[in-house]
């Protein structure tokens, strides 16, 4: 049996602020979660190791993320952009109880691609663990990831609901046409 081969890939974290991309970030590499709201000043970098494994004709692969936890304020525009160079895959992250980070989701990803070029993307819809203070849900989740041609999960950083299954798919994207 042939060993695994490995590669490693930058991606980006994006969202407005407060919708859980920390910590959706901590509960993947250290699956952990803390309710303290810390604000992300600029980009903390971390990385983890994603074992991808076909079953199939594709060889399987280690695929090491270099994970950009990037700040979600608006602000420092121009600086954030500069995060973006070579990142080759992104999840864009909103909160279920705040529709406008729904909305916002269409000018990150414009933002980010405006850098990047066309790179592959997942959409996470955060905290379905307050799924009985949703604000929108599949349907409007659907509309945007149509739109944007990029797959949604709804995930919970503090239950770990699809946090695994996210990474391993913005994985998966990436590699996508190697063998």
């Amino acid at each position: 049996m042939m060993a695994a081969k490995r590669i490693s890939k930058k991606i980006v974290v994006l969202g407005n602020p407060a919708v859980g991309k920390t910590s959706l970030i901590r509960r993947f590499v250290i699956d952990a979660f803390d309710d303290k709201y810390l604000t992300t000043i600029g980009a903390k970098i971390v990385k983890k190791e994603v074992p991808l494994r076909s079953g199939g004709a594709k060889p399987d692969m280690d695929v090491t993320l270099m994970i950009w936890d990037i700040a979600g304020q608006k602000t420092l525009g121009n600086v954030k952009q500069a995060y973006y160079r070579g990142a080759e895959g992104a999840m864009i992250i909103c909160d279920i109880t705040r529709r406008e980070t729904l909305l916002s989701t269409i000018d990150w990803i414009k933002t980010l691609m405006q850098v990047t070029g066309e790179i592959p993307v997942v959409l996470l819809a955060n905290k379905c663990d307050l799924m009985d203070q949703a604000l929108f849900g599949d349907k409007e989740m659907q509309e945007v990831s149509n739109k944007l041609n990029a797959p949604f999960l709804l995930t919970s950083a503090k239950d770990g609901r699809n946090v695994n299954d996210a990474f391993q798919s913005i994985a998966s994207r990436m590699v996508e046409g190697i063998g």
